[in-house]
């Protein structure tokens, strides 16, 4: 994969996200002044059980094909027919499920919504083989036009059905017709193409694999949670909305870079499984990019939160700012760090990410029950404090694996570090002589992000031009 495919492909897949939160700022706002609240609670209700039957529909099959360089397909349409089958008898249990959910919430609407929100998990497992053939291939052009297309569709059809006087079934259909456009797209677009084949012991390798990525999924799903429960339940709606609105901020360089660079990655990553210099270049190189993206702007962003949110969201969600201000660290380190669990599946070790899975579930959970008695604040430092730890003993254990040390790691991503540091005093210095409105404190931080980062990248490229040739063994660009 050339460096101009690397680069289209991430750009691409992070223009998608940031078109769905354009198209999500831009829509609710009309839907939400015509459909009720009672509409969006119906939805609400439902939706997190349908996510979580769909985790189990996804059954990391997907992610074991695009590892597979075999020019046999006899285990792609095994696990094809697998993935059909399994989709459809889980979508047929939540939908006899759904009245009996109804009954417990007390809620009529319920079962019919829930039953027809359903059949997207069928739609979606019917396009999960033919979109791992198209990761494969690297066809992220393609990719990027059905997720638009079906994000498009989806938000017109939900408009249209709320202004016919829908009310929740507006919503319901927006679900359905997103997986709907983009299964017919995937399913048009993709290389692959299904035949009436079945081995078992094709699919078993591919059946491990997968349960032990669908058991770390499940369990990351589960501490979230717990985690929301537990500050609902001790501190009330109004801090879980204010905890949650700052790791929306927190979450958004995942979204919108190491989302979609491990997803362009992966295919590559797993060619090179077997050869452990080109893989311990090529963490070092992702590495070293990714803190240069995220480190020193996450730190900006962070001493900057109060004028940011003031502005975006107005002042009622300052304390918002201030939690996401203690947070910020540990958003930016979890974004640098989560694209080794990309190499750990491509290596084949999906038991590990399990493994880091549950101990971080565990002892999160345990720092939650200690401090969400003392307030958010005291939640945000515990969840920095925790992730920063727990991010330096999940290198000690992944590194390894990849043939690379942590000195290496640390030289790659240290100075970015140091960066950080310089540029957010630097910062807190300007606005401290020179006051300045919100907008002008954000152009600051604007301003300081892209000098951090244009400076690094320029000062570093010769490097990363030579690291990444090594990674990916091309002689010049162009190939």
């Amino acid at each position: 994969m050339s460096l101009k495919k690397l680069l289209t492909g991430t750009a691409l897949l992070s223009s998608v996200n940031m078109l769905r939160l354009i198209v999500q700022f831009l829509s609710l706002p009309l839907l939400a002044r015509i459909l009720s609240p009672a509409d969006y609670g119906v939805v609400a209700m439902a939706m997190p059980i349908v996510l979580l039957v769909m985790l189990f529909a996804d059954s990391g099959l997907g992610s074991s094909l695009v590892r597979d360089k075999s020019a046999d397909l006899t285990a792609w349409h095994s696990c094809f027919w697998l993935t059909v089958a399994f989709g459809a008898g889980l979508c047929l249990l939540l939908a006899t499920l759904a009245p009996v959910v109804a009954y417990w919430m007390q809620e009529p609407t319920l079962g019919a919504v829930m039953a027809s929100l359903a059949t997207v998990i069928f739609l979606q497992s019917l396009a999960l083989v033919p979109g791992a053939a198209l990761q494969q291939r690297g066809l992220f052009g393609r990719i990027a036009l059905a997720e638009i297309s079906a994000m498009a569709a989806s938000v017109g059809v939900a408009i249209s059905a709320a202004l016919h006087g829908m009310g929740v079934w507006a919503l319901v259909w927006q679900q359905v017709t997103m997986y709907a456009v983009r299964l017919v797209l995937n399913l048009v677009l993709s290389p692959y193409r299904p035949r009436a084949v079945f081995k078992w012991a094709s699919a078993l390798p591919h059946v491990i694999f997968g349960w032990n990525l669908l058991a770390a999924n499940v369990v990351g799903f589960g501490s979230r949670t717990v985690e929301s429960m537990a500050i609902g339940k001790v501190r009330g709606a109004a801090d879980l909305g204010t905890y949650g609105m700052a790791f929306q901020f927190a979450r958004l360089p995942w979204m919108l870079v190491t989302g979609p660079l491990q997803y362009v990655l992966y295919p590559l990553v797993a060619g090179a499984q077997s050869d452990s210099g080109k893989l311990r270049a090529q963490v070092l190189l992702a590495s070293k990019v990714l803190a240069t993206l995220l480190i020193a702007p996450m730190a900006l962003v962070g001493v900057a939160s109060v004028p940011i949110f003031d502005l975006l969201l107005s002042e009622k969600w300052r304390e918002a700012a201030h939690i996401f201000a203690l947070i910020m660290p540990a958003a930016a380190a979890l974004p640098v760090v989560g694209i080794l669990g990309t190499f750990i599946l491509a290596i084949g070790r999906p038991e590990v990410q399990l493994k880091l899975a549950t101990q971080s579930s565990v002892l999160w959970l345990i720092c939650l029950g200690g401090s969400v008695w003392f307030g958010l604040s005291t939640i945000a430092l515990a969840y920095t404090l925790f992730t920063l730890a727990f991010s330096v003993w999940s290198l000690r254990v992944i590194l390894p694996l990849l043939g690379c040390s942590l000195t290496d790691y640390y030289k790659a991503i240290g100075g970015q570090i140091v960066l950080a540091i310089v540029a957010a005093a630097a910062y807190r210095t300007i606005v401290y002589i020179w006051p300045m409105d919100d907008a002008g404190a954000i152009g600051l931080a604007i301003f300081c992000a892209l000098v951090c980062v244009l400076g690094s990248a320029g000062i570093q490229m010769k490097s990363i031009l030579k690291d990444y040739r090594e990674a990916f063994s091309v002689p010049n660009l162009m190939t």
